[in-house]
């Protein structure tokens, strides 16, 4: 157990480095103090444990603190964290994506043949399975692999 003198050098001494660590992490400012708080809490309470170096131990503890916060947030929050986002960057990414599109569909519709665009589409446009494609198609999965890797070498060589 840390006496109080001792907790006070510790927490004066890392606290800010601390903090930096969990911000890095997680990527928030308010979240990374109370992250540090709370840990800091818990070493007042219940020490360091013996024959460990008190600054290595408080830096894992941070990060272990910031992975379990990590955890409980929704992918949303994961996401938005790490991605703020406005509207003019929206729709500057869906107009870039739909021009992307739009050209691979065009080498799709005037470089491939009938079977090889059809197995394609319904592989990325339908989301079907190798065996979907090749039962509706009634060929096989090795000849459903063999148009996509056509397919993908024209598109690779276009582009």
């Amino acid at each position: 157990m840390l006496d109080k003198e001792q907790f006070e050098y510790l927490y004066t001494k890392h606290y800010h480095s601390l903090v930096k660590l969990a911000r890095v992490i997680l990527h928030d400012e308010d979240e990374s103090h109370d992250v540090v708080s709370e840990v800091m809490l818990r070493v007042y309470a219940k020490g360091i444990p013996e024959d460990t170096d008190p600054e290595r131990y408080l830096y894992v503890c941070i990060r272990n603190k910031c992975v379990d916060v990590i955890k409980r947030m929704t992918i949303k929050q994961r996401i938005e964290r790490l991605l703020p986002v406005d509207e003019s960057t929206l729709m500057t990414d869906f107009d870039e994506q739909q021009d992307k599109y739009q050209r691979v569909m065009q080498v799709v519709n005037e470089q491939l043949n009938e079977q090889t665009r059809r197995v394609f589409t319904m592989r990325f446009d339908q989301k079907k399975s190798y065996q979907e494609i090749a039962d509706t198609l009634d060929i096989s999965k090795a000849a459903v692999y063999k148009h996509l890797k056509k397919a993908i070498s024209i598109l690779k060589s276009s582009f």
